[in-house]
Parts: structure tokens; C-alpha cells; sequence
């Protein structure tokens, strides 16, 4: 309701204006009024700033900010990233469509008999409401949008297993951090890395930006001296320590963003009932010889130090868990062991359980030093990831400066491994095809990088294998005809394919070969008798077991996935070729390598893909080399390499991976080399043995039917200690063949 407007008197009495309603004015304040006039200049200045030219003010315009090269790396994650995530929300809609089914079939009758009072609602009963969700709900729901996860430990615990005996850790190949102590300023690199102190160059992303924006000098600090396989001058690089360095891969100080490789196993212990007092990690500088291990960093006596703290604190034996290279790194610190101390294993080792253990090598070893190359580094979108980040001629000089790379080259002979025309591997169908696992090489001599006409093909390859991963309704209509350039004309046996990769290393190369791998094509490599273990690597064919009676090993693989097993090359003899050779690796283009991987040729029934023909295994491993010795009965099982009786046991886990959408890894059942750490049935199998639980065979692949076609006996005769070998010397070893023979 209005009142009428009246006008002030000297007085403070109104004069009442009649006729009209209106409201009641006061005047301001002497002192608001002079705020307000000051609030309206300084709006009044502002408005003419903004409309004067920066010029005018004497201040420069802004310019935008430079983008630094972690920020680029950064926005590129975070591209792929949300690339990946609709892309796989886009190629599993079909999934996700019916797991929304069955989420709604299984969340409408809940909704209808979810009007309740509050009486109703106090008295639920909320544990079964709790298995309500978890039997209806979570079981819809595709394992990567599910919090819950299979836990071996917590089934066992509830069975009535505990903690037992103290358990040790030894790491595998590339998958535990390495540590930046000691870096340097890189000549023509746009950065150095002295001033990255403890920063790990491996297995963090920190790894993945140098290796985009500082690829030189990066490599430069992992690589090792090509002479004495230890650190570079200047250079100082050293495996991270405790369970953190080798639990998660692709760590960030932001949290676990990569993905687990001890980690699941480590979670069983935890829910078993374990502690940090009882587990420990004893990583190391994966990149070295088993010798350079002890010279550099004393690990073995590290190790034999721990071993012995972990035995007299908790008063039991040790049980060792050692992974993929691991295995060939305890296996040796086992032998010096015995020279050291005799028995010493019975006293202080319960139980070692291999896992993935390449006991007798890898194949990929070898294309891995002569050409850079494995089915990693061949396939479509690795192949162009491989190459650019770190060309061919420089992944070659950083594979043979590490000699872990040495030490997993393939034990043994044509015996084990085939002859030219024969493996104890070959298939019915490989028989009905003409081919082999026995030639470790095939190659083909050509006198240009490619013709047009090789050149096309390759190229239709690639799209080809573009193709197969897409999903069917883009791919079209594949095609999977047999592509191949040329027949190849030369066929190598495991002895000459190294004689090869002996001759292509060059004469320290070799010298090393004698002291760091165990080799049957190098006399001086595969003797048995060849020192001290602070010098040399052993093998296996020739060193038996320690006197350790009361030890028990279990021998544990993955089977079912496909493994490099033989190759198809293309020697390039080009002018090119040649005068490149002596280049800096940086400045040497892909295709003028001397040897390279035949991509197109193309078998897949047989199992021959982009020159790569494979056997059964865990993806990394033959099944040939973690499996023979532990059930062959000339080598294990028999006398002359377990002279003592240690307990040998099989296990075997079955490749079954669950879909990508539900499980990127694989899931619980996957048993590629390293997703066999997160297997639920080995899990199971190593916490029983922790607890004290004994276990026997289980044998699913054709071990068996292999076992019998090989005989050892060759392997394990004692070589001819005259005249005896000089590890230290460069010279050739005796050809085993005057000639390759042509196919």
C-alpha cells in the first residue's frame, strides 16, 4: 500500500501533496552520496581503459603461453585416452546393451517393492539385502564397471590356510623400475637428464615422455658400456627398491595409472595374511649379466644375506617366487651358492616356484640382436610405434649392450631345438604343409631394399593387418590369401642362426656370448666348467641342482598362447646397406638394416603370420623351454643334473582370457607371461605353498609326447676340456657347418 509523497521541512515536518500516490523519498546521506560519486568515476575510468589501446598504456598485448613439451605429451594421453575409452564404448555397445537388459530385468522389481514405510525400512534385514545386490545387481554388470574381484587369498584364509613360511620376491625382464643416480647433459639432445635425480626411467610415464621428447638421451642413459656391459661414463642407473617397484608398470607420482604385474599376487599374501615383515622384493638392475650383477652391485651376496635374515628372524625356510628372467637369475645365484657354501639351498630355501622361467632360452632372443625385431615390434600398429620412437639400427645397439639379452638366448642344440627339416614340435598339419619349427631362420638374399612389386605387397599386408583389427562391420571383406615376395633359398638349424648372430655382433660381441649365455653353437659358451659364477653365466644342460634334498621346485607356465618360434628374414645386401653401417644408429633409416623380418609372409593355419611362425606357449616363452627340463627324465627327473633328489613339480595354466571390454588384462584366467601373476589358480598355488602345502603335476599341453622325442643325451655329455677356453678371448669359434644348405 502506497503513502503519500510529502516534502521535507527545515523543521523535519512533511507538507502532504494531495491528488497524487505515491511512495515516501528520502534524500541521502551527505556521506553516500560521496560514495556513489566515487564508485561511478572509478567505473567510468575502467570503461576507458578497456577501450584505449594496451599500446597506450605503455604494456606489451599478451601473448599466449608456450606450450611445453610435457604439456603436448600430456594433451596427447589425455586424446587417446578419451579416444580409447569411446571407441570402446562404441565397439562394445552390444555388450553394454545387454548388460543394461539385464541390469533393468533384474532392478524393476526391486523398484515396485521399494515403496516401503518407515517402519518397513527399519527392520530390513540389510545383510540380505546386501546378497540381493550382489547375486542380482553385480552379476549384470560386466567385471570392469563390478567392484568386485576374485581374491584367492581370502577363499584360502577362510579354508583354514596362514602364513608361513617368509616369502621373497625376485623380479622378471623390463618389468620393475630403474632409478636415475648419476645422469648427464646429452650432446644434441634438446634436454639432458642430470637434473631428473631418482627419477625412474623405466616402468613410469616419466619413461614414456622421454622416450617422445627426449629419445636420444634416453637411450643413451639405458643403454650400457658395449664393452663391459656396465654403466656408461657419466651414467648411473639403479633398480628401484621394495615392493612399489615391482607391484604396478607405468606408475606416476599421480598413483598406479599402468597396469599390475606382482600386484594381484601380492594382495593374496596380504588377504592370506601376510605382511611387509614377511615379504620382500629383491629387484635388480635387470639389464645386466648375472656376473655383472654380483661385480657391480654384489646382488648375490645381497640376496644370500637376505635369504638368511628371513630364515633366522621368523624361523622358517624361505619360500622364492622369481618371474620370466628371474628364474635364470636365482638358478645361477643357486649355483654360486653350492661353490660357496655346499648345501647351503637345504638349509635356508622350503620351496622355489618358477614362474615363466625361460630354462632354456627364447627365440625371440635371437631376432631381438640381430634385427631388433619380434612379433612386438612387427605387428601393424607396434611396427609404426616401434619405428619411430626408437629406429631399428638403435633398438639393435641397446638389445646387445644389456646382457640379460644375451643371457636368454636358446640352450642347446638341434637335438632340443630341431635340424632343418625336423622339430619334436611339428604338428600333423605343418607336416602336410612342408614346414618346420626346426629351421630358426629361413632367409631370402636380395640385392635392392624392395622391388615395386615386394613393396606393394608389403604395403597390402599392412592393410590387411589393419583390417583384422577392426571390427567386422568395418573391416568389409578380408582377405587372408598366402602373401609372399620369394621362396626362401637358405634354411638354418638354432646352431647356425646364432653362428649368424655371433658373426653380425662382431668379436666383443662373441666374447661376451662365452662369459654371459650358455650357447650350444659356441664351444666356449655352453662348457659347464667354466669358473667362478662371479664371471660366468651357467647352463642349465650342464650344471646340475644343488645338494638341497628337502627343497622342492615347482615349475609354473602359461600354455595356450601363441609364441615366436621360428623366422622368415630378408637378407638386404645393399650398397645402401653397407655405407650405412658404420652410422650412428640415430641417422640410419629402417629399411637399410642388413637383416629384417619377411612381413609378408603369411601361413595362418599353421601359424605362420608376418614371417613369424609360432608354437605353443605363454605369448613370450616356448612351451619347449619352461616345460622340457621339468619333465624330460634325462633332465630333472634324472641323475646327472639332480643328482640329490630336489623335488620337482609341474603346473600348468591354461590360456583363458575373458573378452577386452570386461578385462583388458585378460582376467582371472589369463596366462600370457606376465598376466599368469594375476591368475587366480596360480595365486592359489603359490599361497598353498607358502603355507606349507605340498603339491603334485598338472599337466594339460603335449609336454609329454615332446619329452619323448628328444634326447638329451647329447646336451649332457661333458665337454672335452681340451684345449680349454678362453672366455676373455675375441677369437672365432669353429664353425659347427662349412655351409648352410639350400632348401
Amino acid at each position: 500500500m502506497h503513502k503519500r509523497l510529502g516534502v521535507a521541512k527545515a523543521d523535519g515536518t512533511l507538507n502532504q501533496v494531495e491528488g497524487e500516490d505515491v511512495r515516501v523519498v528520502q534524500a541521502p546521506s551527505q556521506e553516500e552520496a560521496k560514495a556513489r560519486k566515487l564508485r561511478k568515476r572509478q567505473l567510468q575510468k575502467a570503461k576507458k581503459l578497456r577501450a584505449e589501446p594496451t599500446s597506450k598504456q605503455g604494456v606489451e598485448p599478451s601473448k599466449p603461453l608456450p606450450i611445453s613439451p610435457s604439456r603436448v605429451w600430456l594433451m596427447g594421453f589425455v586424446v587417446i585416452l578419451v579416444s580409447v575409452t569411446w571407441g570402446g564404448i562404441f565397439y562394445y555397445q552390444e555388450e553394454l546393451a545387454e548388460a543394461r537388459i539385464k541390469f533393468e530385468t533384474y532392478v524393476e522389481p526391486l523398484k515396485k517393492e521399494a515403496t516401503l514405510s518407515l517402519t518397513q525400512l527399519t527392520s530390513l534385514n540389510m545383510t540380505v539385502l546386501n546378497e540381493m545386490w550382489n547375486e542380482k545387481i553385480t552379476s549384470a554388470l560386466p567385471s570392469i564397471l563390478s567392484t568386485e574381484s576374485v581374491r584367492p587369498g581370502r577363499e584360502l584364509r577362510n579354508a583354514g590356510y596362514r602364513p608361513k613360511h617368509p616369502v621373497i620376491i625376485i623380479p622378471g625382464f623390463v618389468t620393475s623400475a630403474l632409478e636415475l643416480w648419476g645422469g648427464k647433459n646429452c650432446s644434441g639432445a634438446p634436454a639432458g637428464l642430470k637434473g631428473n635425480f631418482r627419477q625412474r626411467v623405466w616402468a613410469t610415464l616419466f619413461m614414456g615422455s622421454q622416450m617422445l621428447l627426449n629419445k636420444a638421451c634416453w637411450l643413451e642413459h639405458l643403454s650400457l658400456d658395449l664393452d663391459t656391459g656396465l654403466d656408461p661414463e657419466g651414467i648411473k642407473l639403479r633398480a628401484a627398491k621394495g615392493l612399489e617397484a615391482v607391484d604396478y608398470f607405468l606408475t606416476s607420482e599421480l598413483g598406479y595409472l599402468g597396469y599390475e604385474v606382482w600386484a594381484k599376487l601380492i594382495e593374496g599374501l596380504g588377504d592370506l595374511g601376510y605382511d611387509p615383515n614377511m615379504i620382500a622384493a629383491e629387484t635388480y638392475d635387470w639389464r645386466l649379466s648375472t656376473p655383472n650383477m654380483e661385480k657391480r652391485d654384489a646382488y648375490f651376496t645381497r640376496l644370500q644375506a637376505r635369504v638368511e635374515l628371513e630364515h633366522q628372524v621368523h624361523g622358517m625356510k624361505v619360500v622364492i617366487m622369481a618371474h620370466s628372467w628371474g628364474d635364470n637369475v636365482f638358478r645361477n645365484f643357486l649355483h654360486w651358492m653350492e661353490q660357496e657354501d655346499k648345501g647351503w639351498a637345504d638349509k635356508h630355501v622350503h620351496a622355489y616356484a618358477n614362474i615363466g622361467g625361460p630354462v632354456l632360452g627364447v627365440p625371440k632372443s635371437i631376432s631381438t640382436l640381430l634385427s631388433g625385431e619380434s612379433r612386438e615390434t612387427v605387428g601393424m600398429l607396434q611396427q609404426f610405434m616401434g619405428d619411430i620412437t626408437i629406429p631399428q639400427k638403435a633398438r639393435i645397439a641397446l638389445f646387445r649392450s644389456w646382457g640379460s639379452s644375451i643371457g636368454m638366448l636358446p640352450v642347446g642344440g638341434p637335438n632340443i631345438w630341431g635340424n632343418r627339416t625336423w622339430s619334436p614340435e611339428d604338428t600333423p598339419q605343418m607336416a602336410a604343409a612342408g614346414i618346420s619349427y626346426g629351421p630358426m631362420i629361413q632367409y631370402s638374399t636380395v640385392d635392392e631394399e624392395l622391388t615395386a612389386q615386394e613393396h606393394e605387397a608389403s604395403l597390402l599386408g599392412r592393410v590387411q593387418n589393419l583390417q583384422s583389427l577392426l571390427p567386422s562391420w568395418a573391416a568389409g571383406n578380408r582377405t587372408t590369401n598366402h602373401v609372399e615376395t620369394r621362396k626362401p633359398d637358405v634354411c638354418m638349424d638354432v646352431d647356425e642362426a646364432l653362428e649368424v648372430l655371433i658373426k653380425a655382433g662382431g668379436p666383443q660381441f662373441q666374447k661376451h656370448v662365452q662369459s654371459w649365455g650358455a650357447i650350444h653353437a659356441d664351444p666356449c659358451s655352453e662348457r659347464g666348467d667354466k669358473g667362478s659364477a662371479k664371471r660366468h653365466f651357467f647352463n642349465p644342460l650342464k650344471c646340475p641342482l644343488p645338494n638341497a634334498p628337502s627343497m622342492a621346485i615347482y615349475c609354473m607356465y602359461g600354455i595356450g598362447s601363441p609364441v615366436e618360434r621360428s623366422y622368415r628374414y630378408l637378407h638386404m645386401k645393399t650398397s645402401k646397406a653397407k655405407a650405412q653401417a658404420g652410422s650412428h644408429p640415430e641417422d640410419v633409416e629402417s629399411d637399410a638394416v642388413d637383416w629384417k623380418i619377411n612381413q609378408n609372409e603369411k601361413l595362418p593355419d599353421v601359424g605362420l603370420e608376418g614371417g613369424i611362425l609360432t608354437s605353443d606357449g605363454d605369448g613370450t616363452v616356448p612351451l619347449i623351454s619352461t616345460g622340457l627340463m621339468c619333465r624330460h627324465p634325462q633332465g630333472w627327473h634324472g641323475k646327472q643334473l639332480n643328482p640329490h633328489g630336489v623335488r620337482i613339480a609341474s603346473r600348468e595354466y591354461v590360456h583363458e582370457p575373458t573378452t577386452a571390454f570386461n578385462d583388458y588384462r585378460g582376467g582371472p584366467k589369463a596366462s600370457t607371461h606376465v598376466e599368469i601373476l594375476s591368475n587366480a589358480l596360480l595365486i592359489a598355488d603359490v599361497l598353498k605353498i607358502a603355507a606349507g602345502e605340498v603339491l603334485g603335476d598338472s599337466i594339460t599341453s603335449n609336454i609329454n609326447e615332446i619329452a619323448a622325442k628328444i634326447d638329451l643325451q647329447a646336451d649332457l655329455r661333458p665337454e672335452d676340456k681340451t684345449p680349454a677356453c678362453d672366455t676373455g678371448s675375441t677369437a672365432e669359434a669353429p664353425p659347427r657347418y662349412p655351409q648352410h644348405r639350400m632348401r
